[in-house]
C-alpha cells in the first residue's frame, strides 16, 4: 500500500473528513492504519516529506500529538486515481471511486476523472503520432476463439482479428469476396470451389494458401470439442486442394447457403498446424491480438493488412466492475479533457429482441403449458415500456422487429389467474436468471411485481454473459431472461439462432429441439427471402404457442461520437468497425 492510499485510509473516516485538525497518538494511527509502530513512523514521515500533513509532537506519556491536514480528502483521492490511471490499473480506479466512505459528489468527481481515460488518445509529434482507442467494458472477455464465441461484444472484436473466405455486404445485402477473390458451385450446389486472393499475410508473416484453408475446416470437421456452431461444417463431406490458391468442398447433400456459412466468424481462417481450441489464435485481419488477459485486452494495427492498413494504432479494451458507464460513451472524449456532445449521434436499434425462455429440460410447475400462459399474460409489453421507458423502443412479438406485431395483443390478469389455478400452482418459487445489465435487471424486477399480483413467487439471479458458457450452471434456473442481437446478415444470424448449442436450443426439450431442426433444415431450402422468413415465423409461433419463450421488447441505444472522429458504421453488432475509423486532424 502507497503512503498516499494510507493517508486516505485516515481521511476518509468520517470523524476526520471536514476537520483541517486532529490530536492524535502514533499508537493510534498504527490502529487505524493497521501496521506496525515501526512502519507508522515511515509512514508519518513520508507524509511529512510529501507535504500531506504537518506534525508537532508533545512530550510526555500519555499527551497527543497535533496533526494537522494539508491535503483534502477530494485533492488526495483524485491524486490516487490519477496514479492508478498512469499505471493502466483502471479496474483498481473503479473499484476505489465507488468506496462507501465518499460523498456522492466525490464518487462523481473521480468517475469523470477515470472517463477521461477513455476514448482517443494521442500519444508522439507531428511527424509520427500515435492513436489509441481506450474502451471499457462491464464483462469479461472470456473467449477470444472465433470457433468458440457466442457473445456479442467477443465476436465483433474477433472480426477486426480474423478474417473469412466470403464477406457479407450490408449495404448490398450480399456476399462479397474477401480471402476468395471468387468461387463457384456445380448444378446441384454440392461442389464449391474457393478462388484465393494471393499475397494475404497472416500476423506472422506466412502467406496464406490453401493448405490453410484446409487445415481450419479439417481441424472444424474433426474436433472433438464441442464448437456452438459445429453445425456449420457438418454438411461438409470431403475438402480438396486443387493448387495452392484454390480449394474444393465436397458437401453431403447441396447447399445454395454454403458461401453464407463461410461468411460468418465462426468460420475464420486460421494457419495450419494451429491449435483449434487455443484462446491465442493467429489472424489475418487489421488488427492483431498482442495482449489477451482477463481484465484487458490489446491490438495493435496490422500493417499489412491486404485490405489496407487501420489507421487506428492500438485499441485497449478495460474490463471493469459494474458502473453507470455506458460502454460507447467513450467515443465522445478527446484527451484534450473535454467532451464533444455536437459530434454525430447514431440511435443504434437492436436487431433483435429481449425474451423470456423456460428451461423446459428441467423440472418443474414451470414445465406446465397453463403456468407459462398465465405469466405470457400478466407480461404485458406495452406497459413495460410506459413504465420503465428507454432504451425500450417497441413491444416485442418476434426476434426480428420488423415481423413484430402488437396490435391485436390483449393482456388480461383475471384470464391469467384463471390460467393459474387451472395449472395447480402452489407457490414454488420460479428461479430467474437475468443479464446483469441495468435494462435487463429492469425488465426481470418489473415482471417479478407483476407477477406477484397473482400469487407468482419468482427469485431473481443475476447472471454474467461469461455465465453462458457454463451450461450446467445455466440449466440450474427454471427461466432466462436475456436478449438476442443479430449480425447484419440475417438469414445466417436466424440459423445460427436455431442451431448454436449455447442458445435457445439447450432450453428446449428433444420434442422441441427436433421440430428447431427440422424448420432449420425447411429454411436451408428456401428460394427467396420471404420464403425464409415465413418458415421462420412458423418456428417462432410454435414456441410461443404454449409459452415457452415469451417476447418482451425491441430495445435501442443512442451514442454521440467525437466530431473528429470519422469513418463510423455501426457493426450488427451495435458496435462501431473498428478498422473503418480514423480520426480528421483539426
Amino acid at each position: 500500500m502507497s503512503v498516499l492510499e494510507y493517508y486516505i485510509d485516515l481521511k476518509r473516516l468520517p470523524e476526520y473528513q471536514q476537520v483541517k485538525e486532529i490530536l492524535i497518538s502514533k499508537k493510534e494511527i498504527a490502529e487505524i492504519l493497521f501496521c506496525s509502530s515501526r512502519n507508522v513512523h515511515h509512514v508519518l514521515n513520508r507524509w511529512i516529506q510529501e507535504g500531506y500533513v504537518d506534525w508537532k509532537s508533545q512530550r510526555g506519556r500519555g499527551k497527543k500529538s497535533t496533526l494537522t491536514f494539508l491535503l483534502s480528502l477530494d485533492d488526495a483521492a483524485l491524486r490516487h486515481v490519477n496514479d492508478l490511471i498512469q499505471k493502466e490499473k483502471v479496474k483498481e480506479a473503479m473499484i476505489f471511486a465507488d468506496h462507501d466512505q465518499f460523498s456522492s459528489t466525490l464518487k462523481k468527481g473521480l468517475v469523470s476523472t477515470i472517463q477521461q481515460a477513455f476514448g482517443i488518445q494521442h500519444s508522439g509529434n507531428e511527424e509520427e503520432t500515435n492513436d489509441t482507442l481506450h474502451i471499457p467494458l462491464q464483462h469479461n472477455l472470456s473467449n477470444m476463439n472465433p470457433f468458440f464465441v457466442t457473445i456479442a461484444s467477443e465476436a465483433h472484436i474477433l472480426n477486426e482479428v480474423f478474417d473469412t473466405l466470403v464477406h457479407f455486404n450490408t449495404e448490398s445485402k450480399t456476399l462479397v469476396p474477401h480471402l476468395a477473390q471468387g468461387w463457384e458451385a456445380n448444378d446441384d450446389f454440392s461442389t464449391w470451389t474457393f478462388y484465393l486472393r494471393k499475397g494475404i499475410r497472416f500476423h506472422n508473416g506466412n502467406l496464406l494458401t490453401s493448405k490453410d484453408v484446409l487445415w481450419t475446416f479439417e481441424s472444424l470437421v474433426h474436433e472433438k470439442v464441442d464448437i456452438p456452431n459445429k453445425w456449420l461444417v457438418e454438411g461438409i463431406e470431403d475438402i480438396s486442394i486443387v493448387n495452392k490458391h484454390s480449394i474444393r468442398f465436397h458437401l453431403k447433400e447441396g447447399n445454395h447457403l454454403f458461401p453464407h456459412f463461410l461468411s460468418a466468424v465462426y468460420t475464420s481462417i486460421i494457419p495450419d498446424g494451429s491449435d483449434i481450441s487455443s484462446n491465442l489464435l493467429i489472424g489475418t485481419g487489421p488488427f492483431m491480438l498482442e495482449e489477451a488477459m482477463d481484465e484487458k485486452i490489446v491490438l495493435k494495427a496490422f500493417d499489412s493488412y491486404f485490405q489496407g492498413r487501420p489507421f487506428l494504432d492500438h485499441i485497449h479494451i478495460w474490463k471493469l466492475p459494474e458502473s453507470d458507464f455506458n460502454p460507447l460513451y467513450f467515443f465522445i472524449h478527446d484527451d484534450s479533457g473535454a467532451y464533444d456532445m455536437k459530434g454525430s449521434t447514431f440511435t443504434i436499434y437492436d436487431k433483435g429482441s429481449n425474451y423470456l425462455i423456460f428451461n423446459m429440460n428441467k423440472r418443474g410447475i414451470h414445465q406446465n403449458p397453463f403456468f407459462k400462459q398465465a405469466v405470457s399474460e400478466m407480461v404485458d409489453s406495452k406497459e413495460m415500456i410506459q413504465e420503465l421507458g428507454e432504451p425500450r423502443w417497441a413491444p416485442s412479438t418476434s426476434f426480428i422487429p420488423e415481423m413484430s406485431s402488437y396490435k391485436e395483443v390483449k393482456h388480461s390478469i383475471e384470464k391469467a389467474g384463471q390460467l393459474l389455478d387451472a395449472s395447480n400452482y402452489r407457490g414454488e418459487t420460479i428461479h430467474l436468471a437475468v443479464l446483469r445489465f441495468e435494462d435487463f435487471m429492469e425488465d426481470a424486477r418489473w415482471m417479478q411485481q407483476k407477477l406477484r399480483k397473482i400469487g407468482i413467487v419468482v427469485e431473481i439471479h443475476p447472471i454474467e454473459l461469461s455465465d453462458i458458457y457454463r451450461e450446467d450452471f445455466m440449466l440450474s434456473f427454471d427461466a432466462l431472461y436475456t436478449g438476442e442481437g443479430f449480425e447484419d446478415n440475417l438469414e445466417l444470424a436466424l440459423l445460427i439462432l436455431l442451431r448454436n448449442e449455447y442458445g435457445i436450443r439447450r432450453y428446449l426439450n428433444p420434442s422441441q429441439v427436433k421440430e428447431l431442426d427440422q424448420g432449420f433444415e425447411a429454411l436451408k431450402k428456401q428460394p427467396d427471402d420471404q420464403g425464409f422468413l415465413d418458415v421462420f415465423h412458423t418456428i417462432e409461433e410454435r414456441l410461443k404457442e404454449d409459452g415457452t419463450i415469451i417476447f418482451t421488447v425491441h430495445s435501442s441505444d443512442q451514442n454521440t461520437f467525437q466530431s473528429n472522429l470519422q469513418g463510423i458504421h455501426i457493426s450488427g453488432y451495435g458496435w462501431p468497425i473498428f478498422r473503418e475509423l480514423w480520426i480528421k486532424q483539426e
